[in-house]
């Protein structure tokens, strides 16, 4: 782990297996109409997947709380690889990475996901979240019948 300003930093890790193909499951997580990304259902959203290209999302809580998003797409390789620069009150103003790899299983993608230098706190811990996104998107596609 390093030590960024202030923050000892750390990376999170996540895959998931999802019954479709490399190219599908990448579309559907730079789909802003698709479940199981960040941008979906987003209160307000500035979108432009390119590289180089940024993004601003803005989630309003029950309580009014405003949750802004921003950052901006560093490699978009389809159907390979995304990558982002992230950064939220939950990075504490840290830039992190998020790192998403698409790699062909058979007829199946293995979805790999890795956030890095994100804060070593409860905030950072937080980002644990995508793993409830990563079910989502795994739901979107139907399970293939063998």
């Amino acid at each position: 782990m390093n030590n960024t300003g202030d923050y000892k930093t750390m990376e999170l890790n996540f895959q998931r297996t999802i019954p479709a193909s490399s190219a599908e499951v990448y579309d559907a997580w730079l789909d802003t109409q698709n479940p199981g990304n960040p941008w979906y259902q987003s209160d307000r959203l500035d979108f432009k997947p390119k590289p180089g290209g940024l993004y601003h999302f803005m989630r309003i809580k029950d309580n009014g709380k405003e949750m802004p998003h921003y950052g901006r797409f560093v490699v978009l390789e389809r159907p390979h690889c995304i990558q982002l620069a992230w950064m939220s009150l939950f990075t504490r103003g840290l830039e992190s990475v998020v790192t998403v790899t698409f790699e062909a299983k058979g007829q199946d993608t293995l979805l790999k996901l890795k956030h890095a230098n994100l804060p070593d706190d409860s905030y950072g811990h937080g980002h644990k979240h995508w793993e409830v996104l990563l079910g989502q998107l795994a739901d979107r596609f139907p399970a293939r019948q063998g």
